[in-house]
């Protein structure tokens, strides 16, 4: 809330920060008295990751379980989304939400830890948000999908996009 106090009195608005901490409570009190919402819409824009997408959707332990929980075999790689402020509240959400989730699994080498995951769609396109439980990045989510999203929709660097998240 920012207040100003004026010759007139006190002006008072909501703020967008606000605004967004305001719509994810009533999107939390319609889960709690079961109007829970179908889908979640997030902004952001596209970003370069470091790789870490690629060696981990490259693992069979990972492969095999989203193939089989999506019906895809996922791209060898994820493209990754820098969220607006307004979206990060609704990550928050998501994860909070039961969702679904992959499992961990171990090879000679380490161990990788359980995903949480939701059906998506970017620009009609199916896909998958993932929120590795391990993760630690806070305003960035990728998504996977049957193919590579940056050739297959021509997206660069920079561009603006809408994720819808299927809860």
């Amino acid at each position: 809330i920012k207040r100003a106090v004026g010759s007139r009195g006190q002006n008072v608005r909501i703020t967008p920060t606000g605004l967004a901490a305001l719509r994810l409570l009533h999107r939390e009190l319609k889960a709690i008295f079961g109007l829970k919402p179908r889908s979640f819409k997030l902004a952001g824009r596209i970003i370069s990751g470091v790789g870490e997408g690629s060696y981990y959707m490259s693992q069979r332990g990972y492969r095999e379980q989203f193939e089989r929980e999506l019906g895809f075999d996922p791209y060898p790689g994820t493209l990754d989304i820098k969220l607006d402020e307004a979206s990060l509240e609704l990550k928050a959400a998501l994860m909070q939400l039961p969702g679904r989730q992959v499992e961990g699994f171990k090879t000679s080498e380490r161990t990788f830890g359980p995903v949480k995951f939701f059906p998506a769609k970017l620009k009609g396109k199916k896909a998958a948000l993932i929120l590795p439980l391990r993760g630690h990045y806070t305003d960035v989510v990728e998504l996977i999908a049957p193919k590579k999203l940056r050739e297959s929709l021509k997206l660069e660097d920079s561009d603006a996009v809408q994720v819808e998240v299927v809860v």
